[in-house]
């Protein structure tokens, strides 16, 4: 504390400067963040792509299902006349003995029989019946769970690959309109300015100082700067429906600006971090392998187990005799198939070729986006700096063209053009303000910095 004491004045005046401009930092991304939070949480694009996702997990679970038991009832009824029919000759088999043994035992307890023609299709039956049935071994449902998985990772780097490209357009457009704000409060000023010169230039033709030209280029000056602030203030409004639109809020909703530090603007200097691009394609190619092992599973031998509960007969007869129970097993195995399952794993094969060229084509593209916005950035700090010391020097030189104007050393024109020359150098500024932070958020884009807080 005694060495803080002993420090040159200057020293402490440099560490509260830096103090407020970490505070005016610090402010305007906690307000920003803010409107993160919420794009994230509300945006419409983003609820699609979390919908896509709950899909896909539904989708796994589905795939599980086919590992368990499965109970299905079918039943049917058939009732039929004529058809194809089989004669038995019952009566002419039996007729002769039984009148044979009538004769011998001198009565009638042997009756004539006739002869049967019984149709092949039944008549007034019914079958009903629980199937329940297990796979015991099925390597198409094992792999066809697997890609399900994969698909999950691969919609979630979709969604991640969305969520960082909203983060990046809300932030632009957060700058665009805070940047449109700025030039607002900028025309605004040079309006004021403006009027100033016509009441003082007025004033000088009242008392013959000045020709009235002088005053009719005061008016048409004035009007040129209100188109301009009007033109502004346009522009802060789409700029404003824009940003809300990306928030999924009311597009007349007001956006709440902080009060921003020009100094406390610096190159993004956080870790690169793993593009979610990348990992899509990796889980297309796994996906792809997948795919590939799938068909080939094909040919491999399917094994399932079933067991029938049920009930037939003729109609609504129902009892021990009609009750039944079937149990099985059943094998099903692909024995020739003329290549078909080779030529589909050679598909899956080149997909997963292919998927390597491409991430590696990638990882150079994201490589170069990323020093190519570096890069950028670098030469919008650059110009912004520049801008900054020449609007600087712009006000400096205005308020002494004025200063000699109002003394009557100095053409009008002349004030004129040290006027436009300032108005054009602070809008210039502010629009490089702009472009920094533009250049700033693609960076963060390009290097997949932005730390998600979930």
């Amino acid at each position: 504390m005694i060495r803080y004491l002993k420090m040159p004045r200057h020293w402490l005046l440099l560490c509260a400067l830096a103090a407020a401009i970490g505070h005016a930092a610090n402010a305007q991304e906690a307000v920003l963040q803010g409107y993160i939070e919420q794009g994230l949480k509300n945006n419409q694009g983003l609820k699609q792509q979390g919908f896509i996702l709950e899909k896909s997990m539904y989708a796994l679970k589905e795939a599980r299902t086919f590992f368990l038991p499965e109970v299905n009832f079918n039943s049917s009824y058939l009732d039929s006349r004529g058809g194809r029919k089989i004669s038995i000759p019952i009566g002419d088999l039996l007729n002769p003995v039984y009148t044979s043994l009538n004769q011998l035992t001198n009565s009638s307890a042997f009756p004539q029989v006739e002869n049967v023609n019984q149709t092949f299709n039944p008549r007034n039956y019914y079958d009903a019946k629980f199937r329940t049935s297990l796979p015991l071994y099925n390597a198409e449902i094992t792999y066809n769970t697997r890609i399900r998985k994969e698909q999950i990772q691969f919609q979630r780097a979709e969604v991640d690959v969305y969520r960082r490209e909203l983060v990046k357009e809300i932030k632009v457009a957060y700058y665009a309109y805070q940047q449109a704000d700025e030039a607002i409060h900028i025309l605004e000023s040079a309006v004021s300015l403006a009027r100033e010169n016509l009441r003082f230039n007025q004033a000088l033709v009242r008392n013959d100082k000045v020709i009235r030209t002088v005053v009719s280029r005061s008016e048409n000056e004035l009007i040129g700067l209100e188109a301009k602030l009007e033109d502004a203030r346009n522009q802060a409004v789409n700029a404003s429906a824009y940003f809300n639109f990306l928030l999924n809020s009311p597009l007349e909703t007001k956006v709440e600006l902080s009060k921003t530090s020009e100094i406390a603007i610096l190159a993004d200097t956080a870790a690169e971090g793993r593009r979610e691009e990348l990992l899509k394609l990796e889980s297309l190619s796994k996906i792809n392998a997948l795919s590939g092992q799938l068909a080939k599973a094909a040919a491999l031998p399917k094994l399932a187990t079933f067991i029938d509960l049920g009930s037939q007969g003729d109609f609504v007869k129902f009892n021990n005799d009609t009750r039944y129970y079937l149990f099985g097993v059943t094998l099903d195995w692909r024995v020739f198939a003329n290549n078909r399952t080779q030529y589909k794993a050679k598909q899956s094969e080149m997909d997963v070729r292919a998927t390597g060229e491409q991430i590696s084509q990638v990882e150079q593209q994201l490589h170069l986006q990323t020093q190519t916005a570096s890069n950028r950035l670098k030469s919008a700090l650059q110009i912004y700096n520049a801008s900054r010391s020449q609007t600087t020097l712009s006000q400096q030189y205005y308020q002494d063209q004025q200063k000699l104007y109002r003394e009557g050393q100095l053409l009008y024109i002349e004030l004129l053009d040290a006027q436009n020359r300032l108005i054009s150098d602070q809008l210039q500024q502010s629009i490089s303000y702009l472009n920094v932070q533009t250049r700033a958020a693609e960076l963060e884009r390009a290097k997949a910095s932005y730390l998600f807080s979930n």
